[in-house]
């Protein structure tokens, strides 16, 4: 069965409230999981895989004054973290440099990846990288996405790189073309229909 972008945005928006997300925090997820799902990226799916991971166990703080170049997440999923942790990063970024910022003991990466979307339009690119491996990056046209950061929700330690030119193209698994992102809207998109009905519960 076919649905809307905004169905599955208010679906989830539904079931993270349900959750215990406070208002905001739940637009912010559910905006992950719509984009995952937009861009054929299985976010209902992965939204379902962590659901007991998160059940009433809203919980965003993180220490940002330690080390603010090395931030420890304490495996908090980046559901709850990754916008306050972007909106931090994106704060701190010099304009005319190039800025690293290490996540340690993060968990599922994939979920940061709409947030840093968004900055393209701040013409702020970013990259993450596991030690060498490129696992996602942005230019100026497109999304270049490895696997791996699809697969496997866990991942101890990366580094997100924010910059304020596009970076070069790689050949990595997935490709997304930002000159279409708009037209997407207008496509119905598929969920698995096992795990949309486990949403719709939580929803309702």
């Amino acid at each position: 069965m076919s649905y809307s972008y905004y169905e599955v945005y208010t679906n989830s928006q539904r079931a993270f409230s349900r959750l215990g997300f406070p208002f905001g925090a739940d637009e912010d997820a559910a905006y992950i999981i719509a984009w995952l799902e937009l861009q054929q990226l299985n976010g209902i799916e992965l939204f379902c895989s962590i659901i007991d991971k998160l059940d009433n166990k809203y919980d965003s703080e993180i220490n940002l004054i330690a080390n603010e170049k090395k931030i420890n997440l304490k495996n908090k999923s980046t559901l709850i973290t990754g916008p306050s942790i972007i909106d931090y990063v994106t704060s701190k970024f010099n304009i005319n440099n190039t800025t690293e910022y290490s996540l340690i003991n993060c968990h599922d990466p994939i979920f940061l990846i709409p947030l840093l979307n968004k900055l393209i339009k701040k013409r702020i690119y970013s990259k993450i990288i596991n030690h060498k491996e490129t696992l996602y990056l942005i230019n100026n046209n497109n999304i270049f996405i490895k696997k791996s950061i699809v697969k496997n929700i866990l991942n101890n330690s990366i580094k997100i790189i924010l910059a304020n030119k596009p970076y070069s193209s790689e050949e990595l698994d997935i490709n997304i073309d930002l000159k279409n992102a708009e037209k997407n809207f207008s496509i119905g998109l598929n969920p698995d229909q096992k795990y949309w009905n486990k949403i719709s519960d939580l929803a309702f």
